[in-house]
């Protein structure tokens, strides 16, 4: 009896367990989250103190608030000189790239829109679409370049690098990081 009361409380907590599990990582996907930096560096120009640069980063068309109306308020309130999407704005597996349009739109209202790839970019049929659909909205796709950024008559220079998956599978002799040292100099 004492056995097979145990085996149940022993089941039952293991259950417990694995939902909160479930549950903690539908949130951590689909939770904003944010969170600030202050950069200082004598190689920045001193013109960019303050300078607001929000990144949006591997969303993988997660729709936060109807619309995206939460992330796009959040992005709104911080007041970004710039916003920069650095990657994973699709989800390869579940792809809608409609989602991601409407979003990148929505942003470049807010500021100049900046967008590198990532890894879910990789492998999309519809790259080329979104890529161009994005550019017509007004988005710098940094794909392999760079550009200078002029604020209050000083510049900087913004480099776009492709996720080493658009080139490389894999590391397997090290290539990635001989790649992004050429490609940075």
């Amino acid at each position: 009896m004492k056995k097979r009361l145990l085996k149940r409380t022993l089941i039952s907590a293991l259950i417990v367990l694995l939902l909160i599990l479930i549950i903690w990582t539908i949130w951590c996907n689909s939770a904003l989250m944010i969170s600030t930096t202050t950069v200082s560096s004598s190689y920045i120009p001193s013109a960019f103190n303050g300078f607001r640069i929000a990144q949006v980063s591997d969303l993988h068309n997660a729709v936060l608030g109807k619309d995206n109306a939460e992330l796009l308020q959040a992005l709104s309130e911080y007041e970004p000189n710039i916003i920069v999407i650095t990657g994973d704005l699709v989800d390869a597996e579940h792809t809608d790239i409609d989602i991601s349009l409407d979003f990148a739109k929505r942003a470049t209202q807010i500021a100049s829109t900046y967008y590198v790839t990532g890894n879910h970019e990789a492998g999309l049929p519809q790259y080329d679409e979104l890529k161009t659909e994005m550019e017509s909205m007004g988005v710098v796709v940094l794909e392999e370049a760079s550009m200078q950024l002029e604020y209050k008559d000083e510049v900087i220079t913004l480099i776009g690098l492709s996720d080493p998956s658009f080139t490389i599978k894999g590391d397997m002799f090290g290539e990635v990081p001989a790649m992004v040292d050429t490609k940075l100099w």
